[in-house]
């Protein structure tokens, strides 16, 4: 009953989606065609430079968390020892495949045998991050200091602006040539 709600809410959000854009752009259009220099002036006050330099400062600030982390390893070693022993638990003893696909199936629409698959792909790959989590923490309750070289090569600071500058070029060469060939053509 619900998937039937969402998906008429869905098409009916598309359609009211492409009609309003539809009907902005015949005004656009007309606007375009009557009266060129109110669409240019309005294109200059509309297309102001916005920089993904300033949103993306906060993501390069570098957090520093080792010192206290190394201050309480054997606390954040047990912490992690005991939640990849639940993990390791709940996948083993408890997680109930055939039911957990016939929950599944109740609300979706996908074959068996792709859905079997994909609860087997979150299955093993639980159950391999556990068992990494369980040996990470072993060092980390006792030699935490074995986890310092891997530590420098994962801490290394990663730069946004080279995979940015592409967003930073500014590309309008399409307004001028637009706004330089308007013209009303009778036929």
């Amino acid at each position: 009953m619900s998937e039937l709600f969402t998906d008429a809410v869905l098409t009916r959000s598309l359609i009211l989606f492409l009609i309003l854009g539809s009907v902005a752009g015949l005004f656009a259009g007309a606007a375009l065609l009557l009266n060129p220099a109110w669409m240019s002036s309005l294109s200059k006050r509309a297309n102001r430079w916005v920089s993904t330099r300033q949103m993306a400062r906060p993501l390069t600030r570098v957090i520093a968390l080792d010192s206290w982390f190394y201050r309480y390893n054997r606390l954040n070693g047990a912490l992690l020892m005991a939640g990849s022993i639940y993990i390791i638990y709940f996948f083993t003893a408890v997680f109930d495949q055939a039911g957990a696909l016939k929950n599944v199936f109740k609300t979706a629409a996908v074959p068996p045998a792709l859905m079997a698959g994909l609860i087997d792909a979150l299955v093993l790959g639980g159950l391999t991050g556990a068992v990494f989590a369980a040996i990470v923490s072993l060092f980390l309750m006792l030699r935490p200091s074995l986890l310092r070289e891997f530590e420098q090569g994962a801490n290394q600071k990663m730069s946004l602006r080279l995979a940015l500058k592409p967003l930073e070029i500014q590309r309008d060469g399409l307004d001028p040539y637009v706004f330089k060939n308007v013209r009303w053509r009778e036929y």
